[in-house]
C-alpha cells in the first residue's frame, strides 16, 4: 500500500491548504495540517471508541473541515458514508438505512435533512484541540477493508452504494496532472490547484487525496457562491471545476474578466461532455484544458485528455493501471481502482461487475491512437416497437446545435421520440424551426415528433448530468 501518511510528512513546511475567504482566508502546511487531523482522530475515537469498520456518514459543509474529519476518519479505519448535502431528504433516508449507517457527523444547518433516528454528531466538537492519535498508514493486510461507501447520483433509480476499499484508494498514486504536460514531476511539488469539486463526490476525494500525494497546494472556496470572486488576485496554476462552475467561467472569459479565474495555466473537469466552443473559450485564452472520464464504480478518473485542441470528442487515454477495452460496443474497465461492488446488493453488482471487470454502460470506440470515445449510454437506448434503437444522446448533440437551446433531453412517450427543451420562451419558436429543419435529414424512426418546453432547469445529479426518469 502506498505510505500516504509518510508521503505527506516530508511536504513538511510547505502550504498543503489556502482557504479563500476574503480577509478570512488562511493557510495550513502540510504539519499543520496533520496536526488537525491528529486531533480530531483523537476525538473521534474518544466520542465512538475503536472505529475499525464502523459505518460513519459525513454530512456536512465541503471544506477544509469536511476533509480532516474524513481524513481522520479513514485513518480510524472506519467506514465512511459521505452524503451529498442536495440530496432529498427521502434520499438521505434511504442511504442511511441502505449503508447501516451507525451514526452521522453533521453541520448544524443539515440538521433537518435527517428524518429518521440515528444518532447525530456535530462536527464542531469533533475539531477541537486535545490531544494527538498517531496516524498509521495501511498494510498490505488491509487492502480489501472497505475504506468508503458512496452513493451514485445515478440518472434514474435509487442510488446504490459503492463500496471502495483501501487498495482502490491508496494502492497506488493518483493519477490527476500529466506530469510531463505540466514540466516533469518536479514541477507538482508546490504547484497551486483550484478544487471545486465536492468531497461528498469520488472527484473531490480524487483531487484531494492525488494533491496531497503530489505536494500540491489545494486551495478551496469557503462559500462555493464566490467562486468568480474567491481566485481575483490569486495566482492559481490549476483549477479542477465541475461543468456548472465552467459555464461561470466562460461567461466570465466572454465578458473580459478573465482576471477572475486566478491567471489558470490549466482547467480540468469530468462528469458531462463539452462543447467545443466552452474549450475554444479557454484555449484562445491561453489556458490549457484537459477532460477525465471516470465513475465512482472505477474508483475515480480512468482516462484523461490533455490534447483535448487535437480531440475535442475524446474522453483521452487511459490512465496508467487501467485495462479499459470494448465488449460489444461498451466500455469495460478493470484494475485495481475498481470498486468491491454494490453495499448489499449483489443483483446490481453482477449487472456492472462480471469476472473483475466494470462494464461500464457506456458505449463507446477507441481510435487507432488509443484515445477513448463515448457514444452513448446502453440503457438509455429507445427501442421502438418496429425494432429500431434511438441513442437519445446522438439527438441531443443535435439539438445542442441550435443556440436558442439552454437543456435538452431526449425520450420516448408512446412508441414516439420526444425532446424536453428548457429554453426562454421567446426562443420557443425558433426552436420549432430548427426541429423541423432537423427531422428532414433523419430518418423517420428518429425523427422528433413533439417537443415539450419547460421554463426550469432540468434536475441534475451531483456530477452535473441531467436526471433522466
Amino acid at each position: 500500500m502506498l505510505d500516504f501518511i509518510k508521503i505527506i510528512e516530508e511536504f513538511g513546511n510547505m502550504t498543503a491548504f489556502k482557504s479563500l475567504a476574503g480577509k478570512d482566508s488562511f493557510e495550513l502546511s502540510y504539519n499543520e495540517y496533520l496536526k488537525e487531523v491528529s486531533f480530531c482522530a483523537y476525538n473521534l475515537n474518544r466520542t465512538f471508541g475503536d472505529l475499525r469498520g464502523r459505518h460513519i456518514g459525513l454530512l456536512c459543509e465541503s471544506n477544509i473541515d469536511y476533509t480532516i474529519i474524513m481524513l481522520a476518519l479513514v485513518f480510524s479505519r472506519a467506514v465512511v458514508i459521505p452524503i451529498n448535502s442536495y440530496e432529498s431528504t427521502d434520499n438521505i433516508s434511504h442511504i442511511i438505512n441502505d449503508s447501516e449507517t451507525e451514526a452521522i457527523i453533521i453541520d448544524k444547518e443539515y440538521q433537518e435533512k435527517i428524518s429518521i433516528d440515528v444518532p447525530q454528531y456535530n462536527k464542531a466538537t469533533l475539531l477541537v484541540h486535545s490531544n494527538l492519535m498517531t496516524l498509521t498508514d495501511f498494510s498490505e493486510d488491509e487492502a480489501d477493508n472497505p475504506l468508503f461507501i458512496i452513493y451514485t447520483s445515478g440518472t434514474t433509480s435509487l442510488s446504490k452504494g459503492v463500496v471502495l476499499t483501501v487498495a482502490n484508494q491508496f494502492g497506488v498514486k493518483k493519477q490527476i496532472i500529466n506530469s510531463d504536460f505540466m514540466g516533469g514531476p518536479d514541477a507538482l511539488p508546490g504547484m497551486k490547484i483550484y478544487n471545486n469539486f465536492p468531497f461528498y463526490h469520488v472527484a473531490g476525494i480524487v483531487a484531494l487525496l492525488g494533491s496531497l500525494e503530489c505536494g500540491c497546494t489545494l486551495y478551496l472556496s469557503a462559500n462555493p457562491k464566490n467562486i468568480l470572486f474567491d481566485l481575483d488576485g490569486e495566482s492559481i496554476d490549476v483549477g479542477f471545476a465541475t461543468p456548472a462552475v465552467l459555464k461561470l467561467w466562460k461567461k466570465a472569459i466572454k465578458r473580459g474578466n478573465t482576471s477572475r479565474l486566478g491567471g489558470l495555466n490549466l482547467v480540468a473537469t469530468a462528469g458531462a461532455k463539452i462543447d467545443r466552443e466552452t474549450v475554444d473559450a479557454f484555449l484562445n485564452n491561453g489556458i490549457r484544458f484537459c477532460q477525465f472520464y471516470g465513475m465512482t464504480e472505477t474508483g475515480g478518473n480512468v482516462t484523461c485528455n490533455f490534447d483535448i485542441g487535437n480531440h475535442i470528442e475524446s474522453v483521452g487515454l487511459p490512465i496508467p493501471g487501467v485495462n479499459l477495452f470494448i465488449q460489444d460496443e461498451e466500455i469495460c474497465i478493470s484494475g485495481q481502482q475498481i470498486m468491491q461492488g454494490y453495499y448489499n446488493n449483489y443483483k446490481e453488482t453482477d449487472k456492472c461487475l462480471r469476472g473483475g471487470v466494470i462494464h461500464t454502460g457506456d458505449l463507446g470506440y477507441i481510435d487507432q491512437d488509443g484515445y477513448v470515445y463515448i457514444t452513448g449510454r446502453k440503457k438509455n437506448l429507445i427501442i421502438l416497437s418496429s425494432g429500431e434503437n434511438v441513442s437519445p444522446e446522438e439527438l441531443e448533440k443535435m439539438l445542442y446545435k441550435c443556440d436558442s437551446i439552454v437543456e435538452c433531453k431526449v425520450y420516448e412517450s408512446i412508441d414516439r421520440i420526444v425532446a424536453g427543451v428548457f429554453a426562454p420562451k421567446e426562443y420557443h419558436e425558433d426552436i420549432r424551426e430548427y426541429v423541423s429543419d432537423l427531422n428532414k435529414t433523419l430518418p423517420l424512426y428518429k425523427r422528433i415528433h413533439n417537443i415539450e418546453f419547460t421554463t426550469e432547469e432540468f434536475e441534475k445529479t451531483a456530477s452535473g448530468k441531467i436526471k433522466r426518469h
